[in-house]
């Protein structure tokens, strides 16, 4: 039953309140997308606030990240989607108030639950964000409270964003009031002073 915005369930927007939130971000390779969300989570959990990274893209750039080349974390994170989805909420502890649940590099595949996934992680955490791809699953979208589309200035990456779009609109998943903007790129303004 959607009861809490386009795609989201009862089930997950029972563990939902103006304390917690589920949020997406997505941008084309090389849009940065990965870098703001992990430094978004340290700020935010050194300020005390519960937060969780799920890497739900291709690449896994968080498995390469946290993992530190450590046999026993790569370990851990083998099984980690498999264990979030029964409720065994055991990723990789960054600090006292982050963790990171990832998987090996390679395609996310269809036979997870994503929902429950999900309602895992908002049982648990404060803030959950999710790094997506464009071969990320539309559920994750679905799921989000908000959608952070990462751009850059490049005009080249425009085109792919619209297709993800247009894709995500078609399963009438998309709720373009979930959709904010992030331009992530220096500009530099020339300052002019005239006496």
């Amino acid at each position: 039953q959607n009861t809490n915005g386009v795609g989201q369930s009862a089930e997950l927007s029972r563990y939902l309140s103006r304390d917690k939130k589920v949020v997406a971000f997505v941008g084309t390779t090389k849009a940065g997308t990965s870098f703001l969300i992990n430094n978004l989570a340290d700020l935010l959990s050194k300020s005390g606030i519960s937060t969780a990274i799920i890497d739900a893209t291709t690449n896994r750039n968080s498995y390469y990240i946290y993992t530190k080349n450590e046999e026993a974390l790569r370990r851990k994170v083998q099984n980690c989607f498999e264990n979030l989805e029964r409720g065994n909420v055991d990723g990789i502890e960054v600090s006292k108030n982050l963790s990171v649940f990832t998987a090996v590099p390679g395609k996310m595949g269809d036979s997870y639950n994503v929902e429950a996934m999900i309602s895992n992680l908002a049982k648990n955490y404060s803030l959950v964000l999710i790094d997506c791809d464009f071969d990320t699953s539309f559920e994750f979208f679905g799921l989000a409270q908000e959608i952070y589309l990462v751009q850059s200035m490049d005009i080249l990456t425009i085109q792919p964003l619209t297709a993800f779009l247009r894709d995500l609109q078609s399963t009438n998943l998309l709720n373009p009031s979930k959709l904010k903007i992030v331009i992530n790129d220096i500009i530099f303004i020339l300052n002019l002073f005239f006496l």
